[in-house]
């Protein structure tokens, strides 16, 4: 049997071209949006600065290895280029072509995030936390649940929104996962209450980019969350 990825990554059109088991995918990455499509599908990454949106596709360079090592610097105005490359899911290699790295400044929000939403009409969201500045991570968070409320047609699609509280390697010694999201406890509630009105599915998970920790274990969730017929876990 092909295993999960071999066949969530199945029959592609697009910008990220499969070079195993005929596997393809549409792939437009940012620092702060990632755009994935595969199999007519997409999601996106949002996130405040500096939560790891960067190292993600540092991550999935590095063919899903720890990267402690990999310390990026801010971005400069107007985003970078960043190269194609090979990854590999599971035993899938892939070519991905992102388009550009930019920055998660709030300036951002109003006009590359609702523009990127609108694009993508993404079946997932997939939204970047960590242990640092609690007041603009919330408001990022709360402009998401509103760019959410206030676009019916970018939304149609959406069946999963999942929350990943990155830098475990860096907060797992002197606070825990519930003590960061007491933090976010309205947010949280305000996410229930949407999801359960729209219809999609919500989750909240810990995980380290740096070191690889638990991240594969929600991305696979994640994938399977976006499916047209997810399977059982």
């Amino acid at each position: 049997m092909a295993n999960f990825f071999d066949t969530l990554f199945t029959v592609v059109i697009g910008t990220i071209t499969g070079v195993s088991r005929a596997v393809g995918s549409t792939v437009a990455g940012l620092q702060d949006f990632f755009y994935i499509k595969f199999s007519g599908m997409s999601f996106i990454v949002l996130g405040a600065r500096q939560t790891g949106k960067t190292t993600l596709i540092e991550w999935l360079k590095r063919n899903m290895a720890a990267i402690e090592d990999f310390q990026p610097d801010p971005t400069a105005a107007g985003g970078d280029a960043v190269p194609d490359f090979m990854t590999r899911v599971g035993d899938t290699y892939m070519k991905l072509k992102p388009n550009r790295d930019v920055g998660g400044e709030y300036a951002m929000w109003e006009t590359d995030w609702i523009e990127l939403f609108r694009e993508a009409q993404p079946r997932g969201i997939l939204f970047l936390l960590d242990h640092t500045d609690v007041h603009l991570q919330k408001d990022a968070l709360n402009f998401v649940l509103q760019m959410i409320e206030d676009e019916p047609a970018a939304r149609r699609n959406l069946k999963a929104f999942y929350i990943l509280v990155n830098k475990s390697d860096l907060w797992g010694d002197t606070t825990t996962l519930d003590e960061i999201l007491h933090h976010y406890r309205n947010e949280q509630r305000r996410l229930k209450g949407q999801a359960d009105r729209l219809g999609y599915k919500w989750y909240v998970a810990e995980g380290s980019l740096a070191t690889g920790r638990g991240v594969l274990d929600v991305m696979r969730k994640f994938f399977n969350a976006i499916r047209p017929k997810p399977v059982e876990m």
